[in-house]
């Protein structure tokens, strides 16, 4: 565990010079937009992980990597453990621009929190095709990747700050249904953290019969 944890640092070293710029990109844009603060939950953990993925390929950092004493289940390993980081500072982020609407009267209504919490849990499942893709391809096409994730996510920003004022109902129906059924919430939870594990293994698999 302590090598994913040097892993996800070496991440987040690599990419200290763009995250303040992307975060702050990110809190004007958000702010400017804050009818639709919570959709915005996604764009910049998913940005966080396209830039710390193609500063490893543009680095050939997999060549380094596969070079030292850590087996390579480890390297696939902690590319999924960053995306604990990347959500939390993700969520954080969004909080702030709600704080901001808040303190400049713009913000009146309490903070959505479980909009929040699922759109933010939506992040480590577009992750988990993204990062097999990313094993997969590496230098071949891995720009072509990041370019269809990021209009997907533009897109997906856009239709959905598009939409939501035209359905008002839809997040006050999240917000109010019943979360005493334990069994569903159990099903849902399964499902995901099944899904999350599919992806470690496809990743997985094509990693450790790559040839770097």
């Amino acid at each position: 565990m302590s090598s994913s944890f040097y892993l996800i640092r070496k991440d987040f070293i690599l990419t200290r010079k763009y995250l303040l710029l992307l975060l702050l990109f990110y809190m004007a844009i958000g702010y400017s937009n804050l009818d639709s603060y919570v959709v915005s939950a996604l764009f910049p953990s998913m940005l966080m992980l396209m830039n710390a993925c193609s500063l490893d390929v543009q680095h050939n950092n997999q060549r380094f990597l596969v070079s030292l004493p850590v087996p390579r289940h480890q390297l696939v390993l902690a590319k999924y453990l960053s995306l604990l980081p990347y959500a939390a500072i993700s969520l954080i982020c969004t909080v702030l621009i709600y704080l901001a609407g808040v303190a400049t009267g713009r913000a009146i209504e309490p903070i959505a929190w479980r909009n929040l919490l699922l759109l933010t849990a939506c992040f480590p499942l577009l992750a988990a095709f993204y990062l097999p893709l990313y094993f997969w391809l590496g230098q071949k096409g891995i720009q072509i990747v990041n370019m269809i994730f990021m209009l997907l996510v533009m897109v997906g920003f856009t239709a959905l700050s598009s939409v939501t004022p035209k359905l008002p109902g839809l997040f006050d129906w999240i917000n109010t249904v019943n979360t005493d059924n334990i069994v569903l919430w159990a099903i849902g939870g399964v499902a995901y953290l099944f899904l999350l594990y599919c992806s470690y293994l496809i990743s997985l698999r094509i990693f450790v019969k790559k040839d770097i």
